[in-house]
């Protein structure tokens, strides 16, 4: 792909995503008999810039959190005319504890790097480009490798191959075997192509693997993930205006399983709901791999957002996500969290909001959908990290006064939610109260609950109870629920 090409693409996607068809957000609740809604945690959003603005539109930053909880993030820039890549190393809430440039100066670039686990607990990139030096293994346009410890400041460009064919500077992927063997994929339009493995030459000796999808069909914006069986697999969008457009996966490693689309994700006849950024395929703590994607109309790219188990026979309707002409969910990002937990994150660029939604452990609910202000109103690129507990949403976009977009990065502790079996009590008698605190819909533990002056252990159920007393004052008398790395939740109780 040419630069002027990579360069219209970026363009391209950054103006169909300025005007993005709209769609409405409805609100999520708790299924059941409640003596009191739910009260949710307040939302707030801290962004912190993290990059340099990198005049690439529609690109994906390579994400690696370590052992010691830091984000690792690896960026492209497009310099004049040349490009480079950088890493940003992000601390907890929001703290920008490093920055520095990995290669610099080269030709072509590749705007998808990706990151894996790398030799003796490091990192290892995985990009594709060409340096534009003449003889150089690295002005191939293959896919290369570069690794640094666990600090990340330090990379070491390898003299060994990923891939046989040139590889274009958009649409790559990457994952790695359990035994740490890279994995990396890229698109070649009618096939998914792949090489398993790093050979000793640049270009690698070894023919590439392909998973086809057809002469008419357009496959982009491809995701790796390694399972927690083991095996990998590969997600894709097919934007061929046919019956087969749509979201699809298939396992390549060991062996190649069938390839599977995933429920009402497209079809003929009806708007192209392409992710315009890698598919949102994730593999769960808790077992099995997950799908989150835009479910299309006739005239909408996104009508809703849907939560997919891979071989399950119907998709989960995601809260809030739901399409009219008043929003336009887009730009659909998704991780893996502690205890089996999924975030999932989603740009509305009618209103220039992000929203956010947890599933409970089991992956089989929700809870509360919560609403950010985006870094800027023309957001082209959301990624997401919550492997840690909190998630970090990382946005590429363009400030206004500015002429291209950068990186911001933003924490979110998961939300409790508290209700009350009594949300009015009179004054005249004593009246026992037991309040229940959640995290999108299972019961917490060890929340702190805190009501007239006093406070109390949620038990195993994520219940305590307080007694008004008769006699308390008359008035609105604040509930107020917290524990270490939530956002904590309130509640009002009026005693008349």
């Amino acid at each position: 792909m040419s630069r002027l090409a990579i360069r219209h693409r970026s363009a391209a996607i950054a103006a169909t995503l300025a005007m993005s068809a709209a769609l409405a957000i409805a609100g999520t609740s708790i299924a059941g008999a409640q003596a009191s809604p739910w009260h949710p945690a307040k939302s707030a959003a801290k962004w912190t810039r993290i990059s340099t603005n990198t005049a690439i539109g529609g690109a994906s930053p390579g994400l690696f959190r370590t052992a010691d909880g830091r984000l690792h993030v690896v960026w492209s820039s497009h310099d004049g005319t040349l490009f480079s890549l950088h890493y940003s190393t992000v601390g907890g809430r929001e703290k920008l504890l490093a920055t520095g440039t990995i290669e610099s100066h080269w030709g072509e670039m590749s705007f998808f790097p990706r990151l894996v686990a790398g030799p003796k607990g490091g990192i290892r990139l995985v990009f594709s480009g060409a340096n534009g030096v003449s003889g150089s293994p690295y002005n191939t346009f293959s896919m290369y490798t570069a690794t640094s410890n666990s600090a990340g400041k330090s990379w070491t460009l390898s003299t060994r191959g990923l891939s046989h064919a040139s590889v274009p500077a958009t649409d790559i992927a990457a994952a790695d075997e359990p035994n740490g063997t890279p994995v990396a994929a890229w698109s070649e339009v009618s096939s998914l192509a792949y090489h398993v493995g790093i050979d000793p030459q640049i270009p690698a000796k070894a023919p590439d693997q392909h998973v086809g999808i057809g002469a008419t069909g357009g496959l982009v914006d491809p995701t790796l993930i390694e399972t927690k069986s083991g095996t990998i697999e590969a997600g894709w969008f097919n934007n061929s205006g046919t019956v087969s457009a749509g979201y699809w996966v298939a396992q390549i490693w060991p062996s190649v399983g069938a390839k599977v689309k995933t429920p009402h994700s497209g079809s003929l006849n009806q708007a192209n709901g392409q992710p315009h950024q890698p598919v949102a395929l994730v593999a769960r703590k808790g077992g099995g791999n997950y799908f989150a994607y835009c479910v299309p109309t006739r005239t909408m790219t996104c009508g809703h957002i849907a939560l997919w188990r891979v071989g399950a026979q119907k998709a989960r309707t995601v809260p809030g996500s739901f399409g009219s002409l008043a929003h336009a969910p887009t730009l659909v990002a998704m991780s893996a969290a502690r205890g089996g937990h999924l975030w999932i994150a989603w740009f509305d660029s009618q209103t220039s909001r992000i929203r956010v939604v947890r599933t409970n452990a089991a992956a089989t609910g929700f809870g509360q959908v919560r609403t950010f202000n985006a870094p800027s109103s023309l957001v082209t690129g959301l990624s997401a990290e919550g492997s840690d507990g909190s998630l970090d949403l990382i946005a590429l976009a363009q400030l206004q006064g500015q002429n291209s977009p950068a990186y911001f990065v933003t924490q979110i502790d998961p939300a409790l939610q508290i209700r009350a079996s009594k949300s009015r009590v009179s004054s005249t008698q004593s009246t026992t109260i037991t309040f229940t605190v959640v995290d999108a819909g299972d019961a917490v533990a060890g929340a702190k609950v805190t009501f007239l002056g006093h406070t109390a252990t949620t038990n195993s159920k994520g219940q305590v109870k307080f007694t008004v007393k008769k006699g308390t004052a008359k008035g609105k008398h604040t509930v107020v629920a917290t524990k270490s790395g939530y956002a904590s939740a309130t509640f009002t109780v009026r005693v008349t």
